[in-house]
């Protein structure tokens, strides 16, 4: 059996540099537990479905599994799931924990891990909330009808979401959703097909 090829781009390499010079290894920390249980969780749906990983490449926008198996759309669907489902039980336990023991640390950990959860169930590419609605929509739509859904409700998505980070801005709320609005809508794919249709990218 072949081994899955682990890539790690320059962008990666930069934001992790950057990531380590702005925050304190405990925020790093609780930073990155949250990440990697998120992606656990699609690496062990994919494996419970006899799918082989071929490779995790880590770049600037997050990372990318490619594997090989019929998983069909449902697959798919269960796959891209599971990122999120694992970070909200992740999430529930880390905070109950965290209140037993008085641990800041695992508080923080689950702030973050349900804060990353619910932004990647948005219904927009390529968040997984937009590959669970792409599934959704291939498995009971034309392909062509599938893509240009999929890529309506990203452009929704993203849109609302800048204009409720708008609104946070003049509250003075901080920036912090306006960013991540923006980086939604620069990563929204210019061929949705590439997320659309082909099996074997999460």
């Amino acid at each position: 059996m072949k081994k899955a090829h682990i890539r790690i781009s320059a962008g990666a390499v930069i934001g992790l540099s950057a990531l380590y010079l702005l925050l304190d290894y405990r925020t790093l920390a609780a930073l990155l537990i949250p990440i990697a249980v998120h992606e656990l969780g699609h690496l062990a749906a994919l494996r419970l479905q006899r799918a082989r990983i071929r490779e995790v490449r880590l770049g600037l926008s997050g990372l990318c599994i490619t594997y090989t198996g019929r998983t069909g759309y449902g697959g798919q669907f269960f796959a891209a799931l599971a990122g999120p489902a694992a970070g909200i039980v992740f999430a529930f336990a880390a905070a109950r924990l965290g209140t037993e023991f008085e641990s800041g640390f695992l508080c923080s950990c689950a702030g973050i891990s349900a804060i990353l959860s619910a932004f990647n169930l948005l219904p927009a590419l390529p968040l997984d909330g937009g590959r669970m609605l792409s599934s959704f929509f291939c498995a009971r739509l034309p392909l062509d009808r599938a893509e240009k859904a999929a890529a309506a409700a990203g452009i929704l998505t993203g849109t609302l979401l800048m204009t409720a980070g708008l609104v946070l801005i003049c509250l003075g709320k901080g920036s912090g959703l306006e960013i991540a609005a923006v980086w939604l809508m620069l990563s929204q794919p210019g061929d949705t097909h590439l997320l659309v249709k082909r099996a074997g990218v999460l």
